[in-house]
């Protein structure tokens, strides 16, 4: 697994990181800028101009067929306004129907189950405490990636060396780890009402990373040198520069952290070790324990996914709006 993804990285990731730079706003150019043997390859070679004449020969059909099926091509876009507007009324119209017609069904059913509706207590309640955890997940993971984030985004030569590295440990499957966590949690006495943390943590805080990376990376060297130059360092150059400069990336990562964080949980929440289970009280533990009683089981996601959506609604989606309206770099 470890060769592969730095075969991978070789061959596919670090060609990209290195030709995305041109798209850069930038004002001079930089000597610190992302290097890659393969893309040098590549731009000395007629491959890519072959694929794209390749490309546009296949695509230059395909446009007219559908064009001639749609009535519409490129250029008659623009005049057909109204009518997908229609269309996508109809499209919402649909949708709302069917969603609402499953979801009364499903009500239907859960109530056929042992405990009836009355399980949407339970789960709601599990729900909470594993929305809780996922809180916590994403507050450390933010704390502890955002600076090595910034640091590693700030520096283009740490980035070449580290891009790999982060790579591989982000990709080493966290449940691997789970024993190893599990009998340190066994020594010291730590339940995994608290230890499922570590656990979902293993696996989702790399979201947070890569994408502060990415943010820091976009910002444009002017800035920087501009805050050189007023002596603007410390607090007060995370307060001006360096997190309006990341935010959007941060949130990106935030969310993603925070939906690999829910999925976590249902091997985080209940593990088993050396013929022994260990519960926490969540959500996740009782998806994982009901997977044979579907009623119980449907219970479980269907909170699952209220939980996901409304704090998407109630937080996340203002944070998206907060970002491209007062941080966006345009």
């Amino acid at each position: 697994m470890i060769v592969i993804i730095l075969v991978v990285n070789f061959f596919f990731w670090r060609p990209l990181v290195a030709y995305v730079e041109r798209f850069r706003v930038e004002q001079e150019g930089s000597d610190l800028k992302a290097k890659s043997l393969m893309l040098n390859m590549l731009r000395r070679s007629s491959w890519p101009a072959v694929l794209g004449r390749g490309k546009r020969a296949l695509a230059q059909p395909v446009n007219r067929v559908m064009g001639k099926a749609t009535g519409i091509d490129d250029q008659s876009l623009a005049s057909h306004a109204a009518r997908r507007r229609a269309a996508d009324w109809a499209f919402a119209t649909v949708v709302t129907v069917v969603l609402g017609y499953g979801l009364y069904s499903m009500l239907a059913y859960i109530a056929t189950g042992k405990d009836g509706l009355a399980v949407f207590g339970t789960t709601f309640y599990y729900g909470f405490l594993t929305l809780l955890r996922v809180s916590v997940v994403v507050i450390v993971s933010s704390i502890v990636w955002v600076p090595v984030g910034v640091w590693i985004g700030f520096n283009p030569r740490v980035a070449q060396f580290m891009q790999p590295i982060v790579q591989v440990l982000a990709s080493f499957p966290a449940n691997f780890v789970f024993p190893f966590a599990i009998v340190v949690f066994l020594n010291l006495g730590i339940s995994l009402n608290y230890g499922a943390i570590l656990l979902m943590l293993l696996g989702t805080q790399w979201y947070v990373l890569f994408n502060v990376i990415a943010g820091a990376s976009a910002v444009p060297s002017d800035l920087k040198e501009a805050m050189d130059n007023l002596g603007v360092h410390g607090v007060e150059r995370w307060r001006r520069l360096i997190l309006p400069a990341i935010f959007p990336a941060y949130i990106t990562g935030a969310i993603t952290a925070a939906g690999g964080a829910w999925n976590a949980t249902i091997v985080a929440e209940i593990v088993y070790y050396n013929h022994r289970t260990l519960v926490a009280k969540g959500l996740g533990a009782f998806i994982a324990q009901h997977t044979g009683e579907l009623p119980a089981l449907f219970a479980g996601l269907l909170v699952m996914s209220f939980y996901v959506t409304a704090i998407n609604a109630l937080l996340w989606r203002r944070m998206y709006r907060l970002a491209e309206t007062k941080f966006a770099l345009a």
